[in-house]
């Protein structure tokens, strides 16, 4: 098989055998010349990503520029393109870093990621013709690269590309490199804050990845020893006075009992049998939830969730169901004896923390 579409759209790699290269950059020298006015709108809901996908699933080379750490904040100019591409369509994404472009056209071909990342020279020398696919360049002159068969992702990279090269929504390709240039960014790293020892060595009492353990810390202080919430939390893991009291911490703002106060939280949350569940997966994420929420209110939610037909083991079930104790015709049931429950701090407290975990996965050294 060949790359042969009809109608190629701006941004789409397909050049011919002998001239390939010089006709993608003419082609990408006359995109940046064109007028504003001549690219059509760019309208994500016209094509909507199919309600089936949990999320776009990308696999990139980890360059230092386009994906790194900055103060524990992921950044790079790949990861902020792949951010607005699921922003603008509802959806979620999974990165997963592969050096090595075989191994990124494989997981391509196996169906594991929708689309791989890789440079222009890496497109034409190692992909361009091994397999069947469409190929659209981004301003900072990388590629996209999907399989031929998936037709919706064309689709949607196609206006996508069209819209980048327009000039109107395009991140200059050297912005997200700056901060780099100042020492603090650290791609891949070994470290995290200045507390990843005491994480690692608490984190071992609970046999978590001190990874997941420092993207909940992180979440709640930012890796601040002296934050205080609004309701009187303290400290890196955010610890209640009648928490850190109950088990007899006396000095729970210092950065060690804090952590091991928060500790022994997840572990007594790790232990309660409202929030048991069929895997590990699953379970982290109850305890994250209970973690913010409480042990009795995430109980509930399950209860809840079972009675709309939802598998109350599964936090993904449970989490469609949340938004619905909000509403006063619901929360007056049986299954809601505290009153109703917003559940949006909970539902982005969960989300936030496993999607910087496996951020941090990606960069960070075990």
């Amino acid at each position: 098989m060949t790359n042969s579409f009809r109608g190629r759209p701006a941004g789409f790699l397909h050049p011919g055998c002998c001239l390939r290269r010089l006709v993608v950059v003419a082609v990408m020298g006359a995109l940046a010349m064109m007028p504003p006015g001549s690219h059509p709108e760019w309208n994500a809901d016209e094509i909507p990503l199919p309600a089936t996908k949990e999320a776009l699933r990308y696999a990139i080379g980890g360059d230092a520029r386009d994906y790194f750490l900055y103060r524990a904040e992921p950044m790079g100019y790949q990861l902020e393109m792949i951010r607005r591409f699921a922003g603008a369509h509802n959806a979620r994404y999974r990165i997963e870093v592969a050096p090595q472009v075989d191994s990124r056209q494989q997981k391509l071909a196996d169906g594991a990621a929708d689309v791989i990342v890789c440079s222009r020279d890496d497109y034409f020398t190692q992909v361009y013709g091994r397999h069947p696919v469409a190929a659209f360049a981004l301003p900072d002159s990388s590629v996209w690269v999907v399989d031929a068969r998936n037709r919706e992702m064309i689709r949607l990279l196609s206006r996508w590309a069209t819209h980048l090269h327009s000039g109107r929504n395009a991140l200059p390709p050297a912005s997200a490199g700056r901060r780099k240039a100042s020492g603090d960014a650290l791609s891949p790293c070994q470290s995290l804050s200045p507390y990843d020892e005491l994480i690692r060595k608490y984190a071992r009492q609970i046999q978590w990845d001190w990874r997941l353990l420092a993207a909940l810390i992180c979440q709640e202080s930012r890796f601040r020893p002296d934050a205080v919430s609004p309701r009187g939390a303290c400290g890196l893991m955010q610890v209640m006075p009648a928490t850190a009291a109950g088990f007899d911490i006396p000095d729970f703002t210092e950065p060690e009992d804090n952590i091991r106060a928060g500790v022994r939280l997840l572990s007594f949350l790790h232990d309660a049998p409202a929030l048991a569940a069929a895997d590990e997966h699953n379970h982290i994420k109850f305890i994250l939830a209970a973690y913010n929420a409480g042990v009795n209110r995430i109980g509930e939610c399950r209860a809840f969730a079972q009675s709309q037909q939802k598998d109350p083991n599964r936090w993904d079930d449970v989490a469609e169901a949340i938004p619905l104790m909000r509403h006063e015709w619901h929360y007056t049931g049986e299954h809601i004896p505290s009153g109703r429950f917003n559940g949006s701090e909970t539902l982005h407290f969960v989300r936030n923390v496993w999607d910087r975990y496996e951020q941090y996965r990606n960069l960070v050294a075990e």
